[in-house]
């Protein structure tokens, strides 16, 4: 076939043809995708229109990004002052839902006097990886207003109603994360030792104790809450078996009896879900007698990364009740979060190695300045 003829031929004229219908298709696709479009403020106003049922006035709020860089669970897209009512409309991202995922949240913080006061409203924006986000209707959302309280963080056992465990984890580190930030800009943040304490307290419960770091000159002192910065008695993190352990306290009380003297630990263990990366904060309290640990008073988680159905965790007072020999590990396995239960029992086992280790060098001096390794009864 010559060339004059390819270009008479049948083959030629579907090309052509072809190439037509592709031409009109790609510009009927380019007009119809730029009518349809949503534009980020369109976007905006859906939201609004969803949260409030009405255009309202928003400002900005600013220094977002600082914040993100030292949230662990969460983080924030975008956060404004609604100037109608001064509350704040955030817009964050909570991580550790079902499979690793995220699920992002609008979520109206009421603001009144400078302060945070309550949850006045959540809802789901979006989410990566959550099959049955719809399990999570509008009656369990609404519980986060139901539920506040001043200091309050939410977990996946509060809220009832829906079954899926990681996909309400993602939810509620969303919203917990946008009652951060709120407080962060209202400038109701605790210092950094009052929140140290508050944590001690809860181990604690009604019983009132004394906390222990030490100062500037290396020296041991009581903490307070009007201290602005602590310091304990490990200077940088180390790494300690399958954890890091961040700090270690002493922590002093009578029993009705003698005085008694615990160390609190702060440590982080990996083998979290999804593969052995996630991890798992615990501050674990022990009892020190003759200069060595006498068993595990208690274990509470203070943070996760990526830990989907740490909710789940039942095994926490086993440790108490479980007997203490140096050198062997402490091993509860909880049935559905077993990667989160490795990490916990790596974080507690890592903190027990490093007492073990270091307890020589921890000198424990009381208030008068005697020595009181054995929590005897001072004479």
């Amino acid at each position: 076939m010559n060339g004059k003829s390819f270009f008479k031929s049948t083959t030629f004229k579907c090309i052509i043809a072809l190439l037509c219908v592709l031409l009109v298709s790609g510009i009927f696709l380019t007009i119809m995708n730029s009518l349809l479009a949503v534009t980020p403020e369109e976007k905006f106003n859906r939201a609004i229109n969803k949260i409030y049922g009405k255009a309202v006035k928003t400002e900005t709020i600013s220094d977002i990004k600082s914040f993100n860089e030292t949230s662990p669970n969460g983080s924030i897209e975008e956060a404004y002052k609604v100037k109608e009512d001064g509350n704040f409309l955030i817009k964050s991202t909570g991580y550790g839902g079902y499979d690793n995922g995220t699920v992002t949240c609008w979520v109206v913080v009421v603001v009144n006097g400078g302060a945070v006061k309550g949850i006045d409203k959540v809802i789901i924006d979006s989410n990566k990886a959550q099959s049955y986000i719809d399990r999570v209707g509008d009656k369990a959302l609404s519980q986060f207003s139901e539920l506040y309280e001043d200091g309050i963080v939410y977990t996946p056992s509060l809220i009832t109603g829906a079954t899926v465990t990681g996909t309400k984890n993602a939810i509620c580190n969303a919203v917990n994360t946008a009652l951060e930030f709120a407080n962060v800009k209202c400038g109701n943040v605790a210092s950094e030792a009052k929140k140290l304490l508050e944590n001690i307290a809860n181990i604690y419960g009604d019983t009132k104790v004394s906390v222990y770091g030490v100062d500037e000159k290396g020296e041991e002192k009581l903490i307070e809450e009007t201290d602005e910065t602590v310091k304990g008695f490990i200077e940088t993190p180390v790494t300690s078996g399958k954890a890091t352990v961040e700090s270690l306290y002493k922590v002093r009380f009578n029993d009705g009896k003698n005085d008694v003297l615990h160390y609190v630990v702060s440590s982080t263990g990996v083998g979290g879900y999804p593969d052995g990366s996630g991890t798992v904060t615990c501050l674990t309290a022990f009892a020190i007698e003759n200069g060595a640990i006498s068993r595990i008073y208690k274990v509470t988680i203070t943070a996760n990364v990526g830990q989907s159905y740490i909710g789940n965790i039942e095994h926490l007072d086993k440790y108490p009740g479980a007997d203490y020999i140096e050198g062997e590990d402490m091993n509860f396995v909880t049935s559905g979060a077993t990667m989160s239960s490795t990490a916990i029992n790596n974080a507690v086992n890592g903190a027990m190695r490093y007492i073990e280790a270091n307890i020589a060098n921890l000198g424990d001096i009381t208030e008068d300045g005697d020595n009181n390794e054995g929590g005897e009864e001072n004479e």
